[in-house]
């Protein structure tokens, strides 16, 4: 059934019908109560709402009905119409009912219940008592009111949304009708005579309501005036298909039955078809053909000379509309065309997963029930949606529909399985629970070991092909890293797959060879090859089950015999999608003696391997029947964990020393020979479980390249340098972002074991034993936080960077490994590992290249401290810590408080959890003593004490901008320094810095804190600002921090705290520079006073040349600790020196008793020369400043000698003064 409502060019609101002249005209379309109409009375109570109806919104607390009014002007009531739309979304009750004034003298609709009203006019009323609620027409004289007609009983007795229209003509006959459509089918329900009153005033409405109901009153399209008539024609509102030959027409308004019904006012394209029967009531019409509509087919319907009761006829329209019938989906006709298994990287796509289905039949599909499910039992259903013929559909999770909303139809069903990265099957069955299609995927679908690391979909290539070929998919070459909802980027419907190989070859019994193939298989090519078996022995009979066409059973004449090696040749075979392969060979050794039991290994205390000495059937190893435990613990899981390994997994843990049979039964190797009741007594051995530095990282390939001798694959090597065997069931491998289980493994004693991607297991296995890891958290080329932990400790770590290669070129180039020198010193860091010397680039499974003795004499020093909070401190280390050996009487707080616990947070810093609260505002010292570096030597004295406070909030003003360098020495670096003028300790953590084009979170992961008094600057690069300022610079106050672009000659710097309550904000230029500087390269401006307004040019100037232009981390060569407001008005200093250290500059400060002083400061020589002008006519606040750095007009330095500050001054009330201050300036 199709149903379509069509986009109409009407609105029908009484605008568009023939108006002879209108009083009002109102719908509130513009918002306002005072333009189209200008409305009073209890305006606060009521709202236009966001569909422009004038609605009640009443929300004073004591009820009173509310009205609103507007004035019509004419001359008398007749021959007029009012119509207005009224809704009311309860049932009207005495207490709950509407009054519609259609016209009141008074504007006060509530005139009457004044004593002595001399109200008049006419009112409709909605709302009574009981269940039979009509709308009536009411006369009102003052305080009376008559009945002049009522509608009928229950018209309104319920919730109603109408439009309502009244008529009054010439002689006085009133009549009232009602649309409940608010079109123009106005059906009559009342008519009266009432001559008594025939003049205009007020119209409007009244409500009256209960608390509940006091925003349920809406009114729209109110009109007042000359009788409306309709000239618009019928247009088609909506269609619906009813079944393959009847369809439903439903038009904007009530039309004739002659042209509705008239067969030749219809014609039906293609095929100029006209319906041979036709119903009509009222708006709507059916129509019915002689023959069915065609799936899949576009129709236009044309209708032309339609009228309506009032004669307009309708132009030519038509309906546009696609036909289609749903049928049945079989095997095959609905396909997984692309898949999302690891949306990680992110490169185009949304960071989630999605299946993508394509319905390559010619049919149309409706999906409702239809399951979608991975390899777990639970499976989300679909819910109904018709898939077109070669339409692609994404279904995705709930989270994810409106991501790839962008790219295509989604469809979310009832639940969503995540799909595993490394493998898993998907299937998709309809509504009756058959599988419609199915896949199962590993790493290798990707065809590319690097989209294979996550960020890119798996696509098919021909979506046509007929049965499933693996080479028939591979990773996506979007650039967006998939096509979701679209043909697939690598899409090739010629493909046809490669020629069948032959997988498996084996003997089932002494007279059975079974042969299997990589894909489905033409069933007669089978039937009907050449089998060549080699030595000879007579086939008699082939077989191929059905559904099984993969595999083919040849029934042999003799027996095969034992030790002998069988090849077969087959000459020509087809798959199921036509691929020819001829000569297919393989071989098989008939072995009839069973597999042995090599050795056992627990990996946990429920967990045992068992190791064989030859290969194994996966069926027969993996069946939980074939094993037996006495005294019984229930056997979850049996897993083929290599070739010739199996993995037992108990429910329960066994019991250490207490003796166990493990009974084996029926395990065969690969020719079928079975394990008979085999019998082994077991006692639990638990296995040893590393500690720290037990299992140590020894070598890194983060960095491959595709010329390198070794695989092209990252890598990263352990070493068990004990005498041991370790199970590293619980031991975790980590980055700086992912951590991933090593899951059930082991390391023997002295045994170098990889890990590395899953995909590059097979290639880096001729090195050494390979743990593949999926996901793979993959290694940054310049440095990575690399670590191997348990639940209950830290075993080693290597936080590795691009400087540990020592050789740039080896880091530059690739493809060299990085190794440690000293497995005896395994927690150095840089000093212990080197770039590999081996002629391969790397020794993965080997011992380092680089191996030599390298012994740390050095213990360990405590860095510094941070209060977390006021119960918690960490302490940091300069290296890696015995953490075997920590304790907390090894840590002093003074002032003393009392600490509760110690724990590690990695190798080289502890947490201390005190047991008394740290107060603000006060310097702790943290002591640590007896503390060892993980190879013994003892944390010096000099080195094992810092200092820590607590740190709180800033607020506006604590810390300043004090100094900047914005314009640094060619090959040096920008700083910016703030000051601590609070008695706090600060965090500069997340504090933000903004410059003029971009903006950077400075100390985004470390904190910093600035003390009372402190200044501390941030550099982008720490080494050049100390090597610029080698004498001015106080390197403990120096810190490297990312900062914006600070542009030179002019621009913006914002600092803005954490919590956002202290900013600071510069506007600088190079103007705020001394003028007789040469250059402002490398010239710091500094503010001369923590205090002076920081957007004032006089705040600033340039550092002193004497300290080399900046003074980085330390006081201002132009600081003034002098108070810049004080005094009236006075010179400070009254000397100063251009080439001297110190202040080159004088303030003249002033502080006046007027507002609205005006001033003019001028500067004289002693032979009364003007020399500068420093304020003309300037507007002086209470109290400033004045700057003069002892040059002229021209920006020269003045010479040596006495200058006389001129300081005239003119009150608001006309007062004048002047003031005039020596000072000297030397050389």
């Amino acid at each position: 059934m199709i149903k379509n409502i069509l986009p109409l060019s009407i609105l029908l609101c009484i605008s568009f019908f023939n108006l002879k002249a209108q009083l009002i005209e109102d719908d509130f379309s513009d918002g306002d109560l005072t333009i189209d109409a200008e409305w009073t009375g209890d305006n606060d109570d009521f709202i236009i709402n966001e569909i422009f109806q004038l609605q009640l919104n009443f929300e004073d607390e004591t009820l009173v009905p509310s009205y609103i009014s507007t004035l019509a002007e004419t001359t008398s009531l007749d021959e007029k119409e009012w119509r207005f739309d009224v809704s009311l979304d309860f049932s009207p009750s005495n207490s709950n009912k509407v009054v519609i004034y259609l016209v009141s003298t008074s504007s006060d609709l509530r005139d009457y219940e004044n004593t002595g009203s001399v109200q008049e006019g006419y009112y409709l009323e909605i709302g009574e008592n009981g269940s039979e609620d009509g709308i009536s027409l009411f006369y009102r004289n003052g305080n009376d009111t008559e009945l002049i007609v009522r509608g009928g009983d229950g018209d309104f007795a319920s919730a109603f949304d109408v439009r309502i229209r009244v008529r009054r003509d010439a002689t006085a006959n009133w009549e009232i009708a009602v649309d409940p459509k608010k079109g123009e089918d106005f059906t009559t329900i009342a008519t009266a005579n009432e001559p008594r009153f025939n003049e205009t005033g007020y119209i409007g409405f009244i409500c009256y309501f209960t608390s509940s109901r006091s925003n349920s009153f809406y009114f729209d399209n109110v009109y007042l005036g000359d009788y409306a008539f309709d000239t618009i024609p019928p247009e088609i509102l909506e269609y619906e298909i009813l079944n393959s030959n009847e369809m439903q027409i439903v038009f904007t308004e009530e039309v004739s039955s002659a042209s509705a019904s008239n067969v030749n006012n219809y014609l039906l394209t293609p095929g100029d078809i006209q319906p041979n029967t036709i119903q009509h009531n009222e708006d709507s019409v059916w129509l019915s053909f002689d023959n069915s509509f065609e799936s899949g087919l576009d129709y236009m319907l044309a209708v032309e000379n339609i009228s309506d009761s009032e004669g307009n006829l309708s132009e030519s329209d038509s309906i546009e509309f696609f036909y289609f019938e749903v049928e049945q989906a079989e095997i095959g006709d609905v396909i997984i065309s692309e898949f999302f298994p690891d949306p990680t990287p992110v490169l185009g796509l949304p960071d989630e997963e999605f299946v993508e289905i394509y319905n390559r039949s010619d049919k149309f599909l409706d999906l409702e029930d239809w399951a979608f499910s991975d390899n777990t039992s639970s499976a989300g259903t679909l819910p109904s949606y018709i898939l077109r013929p070669g339409e692609y559909l994404i279904l995705a999770s709930s989270s994810a529909e409106q991501g790839y909303a962008e790219f295509g139809n989604v469809l979310v069903p009832s639940s969503w399985r995540a799909l595993n990265n490394g493998s898993d099957s998907v299937t998709i069955k309809n509504a009756k629970g058959i599988q419609i299609d199915g896949l199962g995927y590993d790493l290798n679908w990707y065809q590319d070991e690097e989209k294979a690391e996550g960020g890119f979909s798996i696509e098919i290539i021909n979506p046509k092909l007929a049965c499933f070929d693996l080479n028939n998919w591979r990773a996506s070459e979007a650039t967006a890293g998939g096509t979701p909802g679209s043909e697939n980027s690598i899409a090739d419907f010629d493909l046809t797959g490669n020629p069948p190989e032959i997988i498996f070859f084996k003997a089932t019994s002494k007279t059975q060879l079974e042969i299997e193939f990589d894909k489905r298989m033409n069933l007669n090519s089978l039937l009907n090859a050449e089998y060549i078996i080699t030595p000879e022995i007579g086939i008699v009979e082939v077989l191929v089950e059905e559904g099984l066409d993969k595999t083919v059973n040849l029934n042999l004449a003799n027996e095969l015999l034992n030790g002998i090696n069988y090849e077969i040749s087959i000459d020509t075979v087809k798959d199921c999608n036509g691929n020819i392969a001829e000569n297919l060979k393989s071989s098989l050794l008939y072995d009839t003696i069973p597999p042995e039991l090599d050795s056992l290994l627990f990996m946990s205390d429920s967990i045992l391997l068992l190791t064989f000495d030859k290969h194994l059937d996966t069926l027969s190893a993996e069946n939980l029947e074939n094993y037996d435990l006495s005294p019984e613990i229930l056997l979850q899981e049996a897993r083929l964990w290599s070739e010739n390994q199996v993995i037992l997994i108990w429910e329960n843990d066994w019991i250490a020393g207490f003796p166990y049979t493990l009974t084996l039964d029926s395990i065969s190797d690969l020719s079928g020979n079975p394990i008979l009741n085999f019998k082994q007594e077991i006692i639990l051995r638990s296995p040893a479980k590393p500690g720290f530095n037990d299992v140590i990282i020894m070598e890194v390939m983060a960095n491959p390249n595709e010329d390198q001798e070794l695989p092209y694959r990252q890598y990263v090597e352990i070493y068990n340098p004990s005498d041991k065997l370790f199970s590293l069931t619980d031991m975790k491998y980590m980055d700086e972002r992912d951590t991933v289980s090593l899951g059930l493994n082991y390391i023997e004693a002295g045994e170098y074991l990889l890990l590395a991607p899953s995909a590059g297991v097979e290639d880096l296995g001729t090195y050494a034993r390979v743990i593949g890891l999926s996901p793979w958290p993959n290694l940054n080329n310049r440095g990575d936080d690399l670590q191997l932990i348990t639940d209950e400790t830290i075993v080693n770590q290597a936080f590795y960077r691009d400087n540990w290669y020592k050789e740039d070129f080896k880091f530059d180039e690739g493809g060299w490994s990085l190794e440690m020198i000293d497995v005896q010193n395994p927690c150095l860091g840089f000093s212990n590992w080197s770039a590999s010397r081996a002629d391969a680039q790397g020794t993965p499974g080997a011992e380092n290249s680089v191996r030599e003795k390298n012994i740390d004499q050095t213990g360990p020093e405590l860095e510094k401290a941070f209060a977390l909070n006021a119960t918690e401190v960490i302490a940091y280390f300069n290296e890696v810590i015995d953490i075997t050996q920590i304790r907390r009487n090894q840590f002093n707080i003074s002032p003393e408080i009392r600490i509760e616990s110690v724990e590690m947070l990695d190798l080289s810093s502890v947490k201390l959890s005190l047991a008394d609260e740290l107060k603000p505002k006060v310097r702790y010292g943290l002591t640590a003593n007896n503390l060892t570096d993980c190879v013994g030597n003892i944390i010096i004295t000099e080195g094992n004490k810092v200092s820590f406070a607590l740190a709180e909030l800033p607020e506006q003003g604590d810390v300043v901008l004090n100094e900047l360098l914005y314009d640094q020495k060619s090959g040096g670096a920008d700083f910016i320094e703030l000051l601590n003028i609070s008695d706090k300790f600060i965090n500069l953590r997340e504090w933000t810095v903004e410059g003029s084009s971009d903006s950077s979170v400075i100390l985004e992961n470390e904190n910093v804190i600035i003390a009372p008094g402190q200044h501390l600057t941030l550099t982008t690069d720490k080494e050049s600002t100390i090597k610029d300022y080698p004498t001015s610079h106080n390197a403990e106050n120096i810190v490297e921090a990312n900062l914006p672009t600070l542009t030179n000659g002019e621009g913006i710097v914002r600092i803005t705290s954490a919590n956002k309550e202290l900013k600071e904000h510069l506007e600088y230029s190079d103007d705020m520079h001394l003028p007789f500087l040469r250059t402002v390269d490398g010239v710091s401006l500094e503010r001369i006073h923590p205090e002076a307004p920081i957007n004032e040019a006089d705040s600033w100037s340039s550092a002193a040349s004497a300290v080399g232009y900046a003074t980085p981390g330390k006081a201002n060569s132009q600081f003034t600790n002098e108070n810049i407001s004080f005094g009236n008005i006075e010179a400070n200093p009254k000397t100063f020196a251009h080439n001297q250290p110190g202040r080159n500059f004088t303030l003249i400060n002033y502080r006046l008793d007027d507002v609205g002083t005006i001033a003019t400061v001028k500067i004289f020589d002693m032979k009364g020369t003007v020399i500068t002008t420093l304020a003309n006519n300037e507007t002086l606040s209470n109290s400033g400043f004045f700057r003069w750095d002892g040059v002229d007009f021209s920006g020269r330095k003045v010479r040596t000698g006495y200058y006389i500050i001129y300081f005239e001054l003119f009150t608001a009330e006309g007062n004048k003064r002047v003031i005039k201050e020596r000072v000297a300036v030397g050389f």
